[in-house]
């Protein structure tokens, strides 16, 4: 009688069990054979991948894997590790019935029988495309101006940095900071949402006059700056400040209006003026200071004396 009533409770609980797995939506629970063929398909594997059972059992677990994890044999490779090690964790791009890529992760465990013999692999997966999304855009603002979506001055320096760690005997870095010598006139005639058109638009004129090994950056405000390096003498940094400073003699349209605004430039160079990243950046702004106090529209080098 006991043994009976303890049968039926470990039938009830299987019942419960498996009720529940079959009606979990947010994560695809389903198992494979040795071979990883898939063997069952729960509901949440139905909805995340939109396979119906009757389409994807039998079929192998590589049929979610993009074209390019299957030529690298990473379905055989999770197989072989879970195997080995009991368990594979990974999260990665997977495929769905429409071909459309997802972000998922994956746990892929080895199932074994009671003598510990193996019998075949578990896999859980859950779409976290969203958390992927969403740490993609925190990251972005962290290291990116909201406004314009160029990088921001953390960047800029880490950037900075990498251009002096790793710059070729011969060549310069040059700082070229820029500030736009009536902005504060039309923010104040046209108030700050007209003011923050120009500065996109700024922003877009900049990333097409630079070339596709520099880099422009926005400090705050309308101060902006680039770093460029590989020219072989300070002659070649002086025609690409000129060229920059041409770029803004045109006007800007936004809407019905016409705006127009010079750009200053302050230059500083490695290896000439300093060897350190932030005194390379002071001495640009100083050197735009000089720039502006004769009057702007015009690039001036940094000068020790």
């Amino acid at each position: 009688m006991i043994k009976e009533k303890r049968l039926n409770q470990s039938i009830d609980v299987a019942k419960s069990y498996r009720s529940l797995v079959e009606n979990i939506s947010d994560y695809a629970i389903f198992m494979l054979d040795k071979k990883g063929k898939i063997l069952s398909w729960d509901k949440g594997a139905a909805l995340q991948f939109g396979y119906a059972s009757g389409e994807i059992i039998g079929k192998s677990f590589s049929i979610f894997f993009t074209h390019k994890d299957v030529k690298a044999e990473l379905p055989a490779f999770d197989l072989k590790e879970a195997r080995i090690f009991g368990r594979h964790i990974d999260e990665r791009h997977y495929v769905r019935k429409n071909g459309k890529e997802y972000w998922g992760t994956a746990v892929l465990t080895s199932t074994t029988d009671k003598k510990g013999i193996h019998q075949g692999f578990s896999m859980i997966m859950r779409d976290v495309t969203e958390e992927k999304n969403l740490q993609q855009i925190i990251m972005h603002r962290s290291t990116h101006d909201y406004l314009t979506g160029l990088p921001n001055r953390r960047i800029f320096e880490q950037n900075l940095l990498e251009c002096i760690n790793n710059n070729k005997k011969g060549n310069s870095c040059a700082v070229l900071f820029l500030d736009f010598n009536n902005f504060k006139h039309v923010n104040d005639e046209q108030g700050h949402g007209f003011g923050d058109l120009v500065l996109v638009q700024i922003a877009a004129r900049l990333l097409k006059g630079i070339r596709i090994t520099d880099m422009v950056a926005r400090l705050g405000g309308d101060e902006f700056v680039i770093l460029s390096s590989g020219f072989s003498d300070t002659e070649d940094i002086k025609i690409f400040a000129e060229k920059i400073i041409r770029m803004f003699q045109i006007p800007f349209t936004i809407g019905k209006k016409t705006v127009r605004t010079t750009v200053s430039i302050g230059v500083a160079l490695y290896p000439q003026d300093s060897k350190k990243a932030s005194q390379l950046l002071h001495y640009s702004d100083m050197a735009l200071y000089e720039a502006k106090k004769s009057g702007g529209n015009q690039a001036w080098f940094y000068n020790k004396v």
